[in-house]
């Protein structure tokens, strides 16, 4: 069966438009399957420094003697959670970040360093209005009427949007350092903080309760003691608070952690997101509905289920993204306190929605009403999507149009 429907533009709650921006220009191996294939292209690259995008080590992995055979080159995993730099890089690196070039390949000092990381890249490619314009505008081509910057990478980003009128399109968050190093004025254009948790499953630090089967159940960041204090801190400051958590071991830890914050506090910030939650139990999340906690989720991680099956034993994937759960028996409604974003992984209306209705796990289909509720901009006043699903061979084609 196929059938058509017009829909709003996205609301994508969860992206990073400063660090893909910066990476815009850079080589994007996302669709590289073949390692020879992936060095001949980076050996190509005439930048002074390489910086590579989008590699996938569920399908390869590079050797010490093949990266050090290439010029300057730092690879950011899929993930955006694991990073390679050779030695070239790391001599013209080590004078200015000196401990981003000693640990960039230690995953413990990585997840709890990682918006070092991501405002590095950034300084290595630095934004401008021109670059953010041009990333707007393909955000706008992929169907994105509105992206909220996770994790601010300086002040500047806040002035490239005022100078494009963009700052109704989106909310700035803040990791705690930088937000306590921003002037009075500027703090006030951020929407909220940013917390990190646990890390990801491309580097297998994503926090599980049950170990990976190479060993190992990735890593929590803060003892259960530091996170409590730094929801307290921001709860002070009176700003909201994304928390990102991917594996259910982190999810556990955020909910007690708010628990024991409002015993503690008497309150919580204004408001509460766990970003990703991706293995979240019902129980855990009976306790955060609980509490008032907005889910902001990705669907397009529902193909973490196939794409990390080398990782996840087969009752992991079949957890991913639980949305059926979610909805039907825990209680969330989409649009309400269950949002959606794409993380950039990849943006945009087409796989979305692909992964939304046509998901690897029965556990994981949205409806189309559920999924503009969570995903989709109020109004049609900015453009709309055109969409085409097609049931019998599980595609979506789709046509933007701005007004």
């Amino acid at each position: 069966m196929i059938y058509e429907k017009r829909i709003p533009l996205l609301r994508d709650h969860h992206t990073h438009p400063s660090l893909y921006a910066s990476l815009s220009t850079s080589l994007d191996l996302r669709t590289v399957r073949d390692k020879g294939r992936a060095l001949a292209l980076i050996q190509a690259q005439e930048d002074p420094v390489v910086v590579v995008f989008g590699w996938n080590n569920s399908l390869y992995t590079f050797t010490e003697e093949e990266l050090e055979r290439l010029k300057p080159v730092l690879i950011c995993n899929v993930s955006l959670h694991s990073f390679l730099m050779n030695a070239p890089a790391k001599a013209r690196f080590a004078g200015a970040y000196p401990e981003i070039v000693a640990h960039i390949e230690d995953p413990d000092w990585v997840e709890k360093n990682l918006p070092e990381i991501f405002k590095f890249i950034v300084n290595i490619q630095p934004g401008s209005a021109a670059r953010v314009t041009a990333f707007n505008a393909y955000l706008n081509r992929q169907g994105i009427w509105y992206a909220e910057e996770m994790l601010l990478p300086n002040a500047a980003t806040i002035e490239y949007h005022y100078q494009l009128g963009h700052l109704d399109r989106t909310r700035f968050w803040a990791d705690l350092k930088l937000y306590q190093a921003l002037d009075a004025g500027t703090q006030k254009q951020v929407f909220g903080i940013k917390l990190f948790t646990d890390g990801a499953l491309g580097p297998r630090t994503a926090a599980v309760q049950v170990p990976y089967p190479e060993g190992g159940q990735g890593i929590l960041i803060y003892t259960l003691a530091e996170l409590s204090a730094h929801i307290a801190t921001v709860t002070n400051l009176g700003k909201p608070v994304a928390i990102h958590a991917i594996g259910d071991a982190a999810a556990d830890q955020v909910v007690t952690a708010l628990e024991n914050v409002q015993r503690s506090e008497g309150a919580l910030p204004p408001l509460v997101r766990m970003e990703h939650c991706q293995f979240i139990s019902a129980a855990t999340a009976r306790k955060a509905r609980s509490l008032g906690v907005v889910l902001s989720m990705q669907p397009n991680f529902n193909y973490d289920s196939v794409q990390y099956r080398d990782r996840l034993s087969p009752a992991y994937c079949a957890r991913n993204n639980p949305f059926r759960i979610l909805i039907d028996e825990v209680g969330f409604v989409p649009g309400k306190d269950l949002i959606f974003g794409s993380d950039g992984m990849p943006h945009g209306i087409k796989y979305a929605l692909e992964m939304s209705l046509f998901p690897p796990e029965p556990n994981q289909k949205l409806s189309l009403d559920e999924f503009v509720a969570g995903y989709c901009v109020e109004t049609l006043e900015n453009g709309f999507i055109d969409i085409q699903i097609d049931e019998t061979k599980r595609m979506v084609l789709s046509r933007v149009v701005l007004t």
